[in-house]
């Protein structure tokens, strides 16, 4: 079996993605690794970026994540529990977890990984289907 070349991902290679609706919220993001793009072995990685009270509305997906604050201030609600979010901090989302996230005045960036080949492999659900 033949193994995947490493790859270097450019700052600005993978297009911005916009989530800008009723059901989603305020929030662009671009895609690091993705098997939809390349060799992914089982990571989904990307940058979640809020401007100024940007916001993911509440949701949970069938897979874990992490969550890394690179910039900004927010928070996260995680079930029944509020956070705030300050640079460095990481965030451990179990699999099934109601949660959403909520930037500061600033806005902020979020690292996010999921356990998947390609982001479309997870399942998101929002709303009453949250």
């Amino acid at each position: 079996m033949d193994r995947p070349l490493p790859i270097i991902i450019r700052r600005d290679d993978p297009d911005i993605q916009n989530w800008d609706d009723p059901q989603h919220g305020q929030v662009s993001f671009r895609l690091l690794v993705d098997g939809a793009a390349g060799p992914s072995e089982g990571v989904v990685q990307g940058i979640a970026i809020f401007g100024a009270d940007g916001f993911e509305n509440p949701h949970r997906h069938d897979r874990p994540e992490t969550v890394h604050l690179l910039e900004g201030t927010g928070t996260a609600r995680l079930g029944d529990r509020e956070v705030d979010l300050n640079p460095g901090d990481t965030v451990f989302v179990p699999a099934g977890t109601i949660h959403e996230w909520r930037a500061g005045t600033n806005g902020m960036r979020l690292l996010f990984t999921f356990p998947a080949d390609r982001f479309d492999d997870v399942a998101y659900r929002f709303g009453a289907d949250a």
